[in-house]
């Protein structure tokens, strides 16, 4: 796979499958493997499957249905891409069971795409999880 087709595939899951785009489902059904593997945040215990991750991924977006991000860093290395942007929005629906704060927050992530045959196989997502934590007031 050449590296333009991985920056494209990489682009296109951040921007029109970003969870507030209308038609997300739609593009993961085009560029993610069924049968993907989803790193969260560094749990030991991967998110296996198109139609798990469309799952939760909406729940995601549900406790934060106006959460808006700018792409910063995009890097691609073979097979493929990381990168970085920067959250924000408002806490006002349930996260991760976590029930509405009506905080706003402001957080940088990381994420890391392998693709292979035009769809995403694997993928790696990292954030400071305590520190949207804090924002939301429920840590110190």
């Amino acid at each position: 796979m050449m590296k333009e087709q991985v920056r494209a595939i990489a682009l296109r899951f951040a921007n029109e499958g970003w969870g507030t785009q209308p038609d997300w489902r739609t593009v993961w059904d085009d560029i993610v493997a069924s049968d993907v593997v989803h790193h969260f945040n560094s749990d030991p215990n991967p998110i296996v499957g198109l139609e798990e991750n469309k799952a939760f991924n909406a729940s995601l977006f549900a406790g934060f249905p106006n959460i808006d991000h700018s792409m910063g860093d995009l890097l691609i290395d073979g097979d493929r891409a990381v990168y970085r942007t920067t959250l924000q929005g408002t806490h006002t629906g349930e996260f991760l069971g976590i029930p509405p704060t009506n905080k706003s927050v402001i957080l940088n992530d990381f994420t890391l795409v392998k693709v292979q045959g035009e769809k995403i196989v694997e993928w790696w997502y990292d954030c400071n999880f305590l520190a949207l934590m804090r924002q939301l007031g429920l840590s110190e």
